[in-house]
């Protein structure tokens, strides 16, 4: 018992240590977000601020670029995660419910572009927006973000879809229900936990990306929120009350998302679907 009762503890202490060693930059950042600069570099380990202030947050709001650069990563993540998520739904449901001739290429396709690494794709993709004039515009983003994400997605849905039974649809399709109406009305329902979870992979891939936004806009109209962070950093010095209050702006979004829904991402998905 007493050897059980210490393994408990070791257990629950490793488990608090790790918890602490995730949470303290994220309460570093925030507490350094509301103290004067000069305090961030004079005691940048005290986690409590000796005086409060908003200046950081004003100055970061109102930095040339920062509210287009807001809107601007709006548009890219809420347009990303929508278009993704659809077309990602469509493909899974090919793969998991469908035989022909082409899919197993296809799948294997699917699968060889989530081992490029993106480093690899900035420069073809860069030539090809180019051409296409879509280079510094928000749209050619998007079918960046597009391309980075589907297959991360098509595979997510995918596996979750083989773990709802055919049975489902056998018994639609001998009522008269369709393809579609097979999609649309059983498989889409009970897959709402994993929608939610690629919809919200979906829009933190494209909320936080630096290398493809820094490589691809450079007006400042239309940058997104990371490139707006660089108006913290000057030729010889940061501003570090700037730099850690547009840190905490754009973690805010993220982990609404994450409070929000996370109801969805811990639900069942075929739970009670199928008896017997």
């Amino acid at each position: 018992m007493t050897n059980k009762r210490f393994k408990n503890f070791a257990f629950d202490a490793a488990t608090i240590g790790l918890v602490l060693v995730y949470l303290f930059p994220i309460i570093w950042l925030y507490s350094a977000s509301l103290k004067p600069t000069t305090d961030i570099v004079g005691a940048p380990f005290d986690l409590l601020p000796r005086s409060v202030t908003l200046s950081n947050f004003t100055r970061m709001w109102n930095a040339v670029g920062f509210q287009d650069a807001l809107r601007n990563s709006l548009v890219v993540a809420l347009a990303t995660a929508v278009v993704v998520t659809s077309i990602a739904l469509l493909a899974a449901f090919s793969l998991s419910r469908f035989r022909y001739r082409l899919q197993g290429v296809f799948a294997t396709t699917i699968l060889a572009m989530q081992m490029l690494p993106g480093i690899v794709m900035v420069v073809p993709l860069i030539v090809i927006l180019r051409r296409m004039n879509l280079t510094d515009n928000i749209l050619g983003l998007m079918i960046t973000y597009l391309l980075l994400g589907l297959p991360v997605a098509v595979w997510m849905l995918k596996g979750y879809m083989d773990e709802i039974p055919p049975a489902l649809d056998e018994a639609a399709m001998i009522d008269g229900a369709t393809d579609w109406q097979v999609l649309t009305r059983i498989i889409i329902p009970l897959m709402a936990p994993a929608t939610v979870a690629v919809a919200a992979f979906t829009f933190m891939l494209a909320w936080g990306e630096y290398l493809f936004a820094l490589s691809l806009m450079t007006s400042t109209e239309s940058k997104t929120l990371p490139l707006a962070l660089q108006a913290a950093l000057g030729r010889y010095t940061i501003d570090w009350g700037m730099l850690t209050a547009g840190g905490v702006l754009i973690s805010i979004p993220p982990t609404i998302l994450f409070i929000y829904f996370q109801r969805y991402l811990l639900g069942g998905l075929t739970s009670g679907s199928v008896k017997g």
